[in-house]
């Protein structure tokens, strides 16, 4: 057994109190998970903190909160003295329970042909890495191009994708993504970097729909330009 001391962000929009945080003090296992102290806390210190979990095993995304600012899996992240557990930056419902929804439903749905078309193994190998997905958004909460831009943001290009390469889905995804802000990502690997999955939204998805899309035709007059310059001088 080991005692820790955390700090908790709390904040309940629905009274109009102030965000805070709330240092807590409580004994768990030795290799304790960031999801077994707020339990914790929870069962012990205060029933009325709010976090989100389900399975508890790193498979539904539900957990995801920021440990001293980096997003991680409480269920899979181990517990440390004087950690910072705070929601993710999506908008707050209450503590550390985010609203996932809006995001949600952004994402692209699968729209099947009237005519059933299978893909081959390698358009199979190609999804493969695209499908782990398990959508805590923790891409989202570090994505710096949602703040300047009208990038819609990584997991829903990473879906673009999967749908892109799918000879069953029916619905054209490359302008799509070009109007979702395609080329407005900065390729700074962010999202791959705190995603539980290691997916390569990057590398595997989005850089792979700019290839299609200049492929067709769908090039950006300034990429255009630098063309050109290359091919001149």
């Amino acid at each position: 057994m080991k005692t820790l001391t955390v700090q908790v962000f709390r904040f309940d929009p629905a009274i109009g109190a102030e965000a805070r945080l709330v240092p807590y003090t409580m004994t768990v296992n030795e290799g304790a998970r960031v999801l077994h102290v707020l339990h914790a806390i929870h069962d012990e210190l205060d029933p009325s903190l709010s976090y989100r979990y389900c399975c508890g095993s790193g498979q539904c995304g539900s957990c995801a909160v920021q440990v001293t600012g980096e997003p991680v899996l409480a269920c899979m992240e181990e517990a440390r003295d004087g950690m910072v557990i705070r929601p993710l930056n999506l908008p707050i419902k209450k503590d550390l329970v985010v609203d996932l929804l809006p995001k949600l439903e952004q994402i692209a749905s699968f729209l099947p042909k009237e005519t059933l078309v299978m893909p081959t193994k390698a358009v199979i190998d190609a999804m493969k890495p695209l499908r782990d997905c398990i959508e805590c958004l923790s891409c989202v909460s570090v994505c710096p191009a949602m703040d300047v831009t009208k990038f819609l943001y990584p997991t829903a290009m990473r879906q673009e994708q999967r749908l892109a390469l799918d000879p069953r889905n029916a619905s054209d995804r490359i302008p799509v993504a070009i109007k979702e802000g395609l080329f407005c990502c900065t390729t700074c690997q962010a999202c791959f970097k705190v995603c539980p999955k290691k997916i390569e939204t990057t590398g595997k998805a989005i850089k792979k729909l700019r290839a299609s899309a200049n492929q067709r035709g769908f090039t950006l007059p300034r990429h255009l330009e630098v063309a050109a310059l290359i091919k001149e001088t």
